[in-house]
Parts: C-alpha cells; sequence; structure tokens
C-alpha cells in the first residue's frame, strides 16, 4: 500500500468538487481509496487530496487514463497536479 498526496489548481472548487466525488466508482474499482480533500487556508482553489492505493502501477495506471484526464479538465484543473507517492516506515 502506498500513500499519495496530489496537490493541483482548479478555477472553482465547488464545481470541481462535483465531478471529483463522482469520480468515486472509478476509484474504488481499481481500489484507490480517498482518505481526504483539503484546500488552502489562504486559497480555496488550491486543492490537496490524499488517497491510498494499492501499488504506485496501479495508481499512476489510473491517473494516466485518458478517461479522467479529460474529467479532471472538464472540472476545471488548471496546474500540473504536483504529486507524492510515500510508503509507511
Amino acid at each position: 500500500m502506498i500513500t499519495v498526496i496530489m496537490q493541483h489548481q482548479v478555477k472553482d472548487f465547488s464545481k470541481w468538487k462535483v465531478i471529483f466525488d463522482a469520480d468515486e466508482p472509478n476509484r474504488s474499482k481499481v481500489s484507490v481509496k480517498q482518505l481526504g480533500v483539503y484546500t488552502s487556508v489562504k486559497n480555496p482553489n488550491d486543492v490537496t487530496m490524499i488517497f491510498e492505493a494499492p501499488s504506485e502501477e496501479v495508481f499512476h495506471t489510473f491517473t494516466s487514463d485518458p478517461r479522467l484526464q479529460q474529467e479532471m479538465e472538464n472540472a476545471g484543473v488548471i496546474s500540473m497536479p504536483v504529486t507524492s507517492l510515500l510508503k509507511k516506515m
């Protein structure tokens, strides 16, 4: 299991969140579990998400899917995601 921290900017958090929440079934299919969604105190459109995934390969396969890329665009993601993959020690 790995923990993933992903951060990106969105145009409008409320719109983004509706589309993000609707994608939960796709995350569940590949056992990517959402642990939390956070916004910056100073900028509510600066979003950080924490996930748990079975492996780095599973997470990369999920995030490189063209369907997800299109959903991110539709949701108003305006920056490249910054991602940290972590393993618990």
